[in-house]
């Protein structure tokens, strides 16, 4: 075997391409790489034996990794790392080349790869809302006007300069009049023109640093409703950027989908405007917009949809008596959607509202429902809409039905609880904490509920055969296929979901509750990142394959070959799902899932 006394520069030049191109260093100095490659053994396995040293990597051919029983603990392929115990055995499955590595190597694998990342398409799609900062597209200097100022001076001021809206000082931060106020605040509802700008202007305006880049100013645009964001750096105002100025980076942005499902009157135009969500998405990725990023567009603009359809339904029906709150739940709930999804909705019906005010209501959940579905999103095939009588009720019925769920965790209310604790709030008077907080406030006391919660958390394993390969559908359609959604993001939501509930956490996303999970010594900083990293790959994937069949004009799917994947996905999705599956048996052990009847 090569030693480190008196290895040859061009074997060592070698050992150190290995190491680069191996998962498990990716992220790691090359230079540092190199001090590793200098300790390298390099030996042939034609027989089962105790490892060498405490970690490997498999330079040809295959190996099997069995524990002190005899039990297969990994399958390690050509490329790939392994980090192997005293106890283990080492067996090749053919004869391999393997590299044996020492404890230096064993410290800094995958010591670069705890952040979630996402490697976006090699090739851009010519958009550059990702590459360019506000301060290049805002307007400067910014029109500010006192509170005192009449709209019909700030008309005047602003048909002068030739903008579209000033700035109005305020005691807590300046506020923001556009033209679109003067409108509806003013003209529409027939006030005085000599009414000072005070009365009319929002107060306080949302702002954005100048170094941020278009796509983040975007979409705080679209996560507030709003058109004008004025620009701040060093604690002052330096411009104003405007979703017109972002629409000339990108035309077809989500922003322009947002402008054109505001301006719908009917339900045709809102599916008109939402045709080109695909497109936008796609452009998106291809531009180099990580998936949260996107999942969180494509939620922000399924809320606007919604509200935009209550708004038509209320034009039509007649908007009925009391304070309501529209909920969403699933992936819609945590920002983590995709254009392939269905409707997950409920109502929050108003206090003491009587026979008839419910009846008004449920006639806007069903013109509602009916209308998703003509713009494109399914009706769902669980029932989860707000349409039926189950997903709708006033918080004094959504806190009974709640805890039902709780006290009697049978199969079905569990899985209706994991969709429950999915929520959020698109519009209305109600908060979260309103709807969910008693509930989440008994479950940290319910150790029953949340064993069993648990195992809800334990049922969905990732696609990972016995021997560690990645196992595909065998029949039907998805024929070599494996679904990205229920085999690589389902798992972890479920587990996400369990550490926040049994804590009573305020998270929804996915990433936050394991985020949270690691701060509060719930689940381990590395298992944490490394499930935060491969849920953001395996939704980046997700995206992108829809993205792929939507360019090709096929019908979208979750299912992909894994056999078409990149090597350094495949070897990726290889290590979270081994990660997911250490997560899932901690869990049934700390739950005594195998014990609940």
């Amino acid at each position: 075997m090569p030693r480190r006394d008196r290895m040859p520069p061009e074997v060592l030049a070698d050992l150190v391409d290995l190491l680069a191109a191996c998962r498990a260093f990716a992220g790691v100095d090359r230079a540092r790489l190199h001090d590793v490659a200098r300790d390298v053994e390099v030996g042939y396995l034609a027989a089962v034996e105790p490892p060498v040293r405490p970690a490997l990597v498999v330079m040809r051919g295959e190996l099997r990794v069995l524990d002190a029983g005899g039990v297969v603990r990994d399958v390690v392929d050509a490329g790939e790392y392994a980090a192997v115990g005293p106890d283990s055995r080492v067996e090749p499955v053919t004869s391999a080349l393997v590299a044996w590595l020492g404890d230096r190597a064993r410290s800094l694998a995958w010591s670069g790869a705890r952040d979630p990342a996402w490697r976006p398409p090699a090739q851009g799609t010519g958009t550059r809302l990702h590459a360019t900062p506000v301060r290049a597209v805002m307007s400067s200097p910014v029109l500010m006007v006192e509170p005192s100022v009449t709209c019909r001076e700030a008309a005047g001021l602003m048909r002068e300069r030739r903008v579209s809206s000033v700035l109005v000082l305020g005691r807590d931060g300046p506020g923001v009049l556009t033209d679109r106020d003067l409108r509806s605040r003013l003209v529409a509802e027939g006030r005085p023109a000599d009414t000072v700008v005070a009365e009319v202007a929002s107060y306080p305006a949302l702002v954005v640093g100048a170094d941020v880049t278009c796509a983040e100013a975007q979409l705080e645009m679209l996560a507030a409703g709003v058109h004008h964001l004025p620009v701040v750096e060093g604690g002052r105002v330096v411009g104003m950027v405007t979703s017109t100025d972002l629409h000339t980076l990108e035309a077809r942005s989500p922003l322009a989908v947002r402008s054109g499902v505001d301006r719908s009157s009917t339900v045709a135009e809102v599916a008109a405007a939402m045709a080109e969500l695909p497109g936008s998405v796609a452009r998106m990725l291809g531009d180099g917009a990580g998936p949260r990023e996107v999942g969180r567009v494509v939620a922000t603009v399924t809320d606007r949809v919604q509200r935009r359809l209550l708004d038509l339904a209320f034009a039509e029906l007649g908007r009925p008596e009391g304070d309501f709150a529209w909920l969403c739940f699933g992936s819609q709930a945590r920002r983590e959607q995709t254009v392939l999804t269905d409707q997950d909705t409920g109502l929050v019906l108003p206090d003491g509202g009587g026979p008839e005010v419910e009846e008004a209501w449920a006639a806007v959940a069903a013109w509602v429902t009916d209308a998703l579905e003509r713009v494109g999103y399914p009706r769902c095939r669980g029932g989860v809409m707000a349409s039926e009588p189950l997903w709708r009720h006033d918080l004094a019925g959504w806190h009974a039905r709640l805890d039902g769920l709780v006290r009697q965790p049978s199969e079905h209310h569990l899985l209706e609880s994991a969709i429950v604790f999915d929520a959020r709030v698109v519009t209305g008077s109600v908060t979260v904490a309103d709807l969910l907080g008693p509930t989440l406030a008994r479950t940290v006391r319910d150790a029953t509920f949340r064993g069993r919660l648990a195992r809800v958390a334990t049922t969905h394993r990732p696609p990972l055969g016995f021997l560690g390969r990645l196992t595909v559908e065998h029949r039907g359609e998805h024929r070599g296929q494996l679904d990205l959604k229920k085999g690589a993001l389902l798992p972890v939501a479920d587990l996400a979901r369990l550490t926040a509930v049994a804590r009573g956490g305020p998270e929804v996303g996915t990433d936050e509750r394991l985020e949270a999970a690691a701060e509060t010594g719930a689940m381990s900083r590395d298992l944490s990142g490394t499930l935060r990293a491969g849920y953001t790959l395996a939704l980046g994937l997700r995206l992108q394959r829809h993205a792929e069949l939507f360019a090709a004009g096929e019908s979208l799917s979750n299912h992909v070959d894994p056999a078409a994947l990149d090597p350094w996905v495949r070897a990726e999705l290889k290590e979270y799902f081994k990660a997911v599956r250490v997560a899932q048996e901690h869990v049934a052990s700390t739950y005594l899932v195998g014990m609940l009847g």
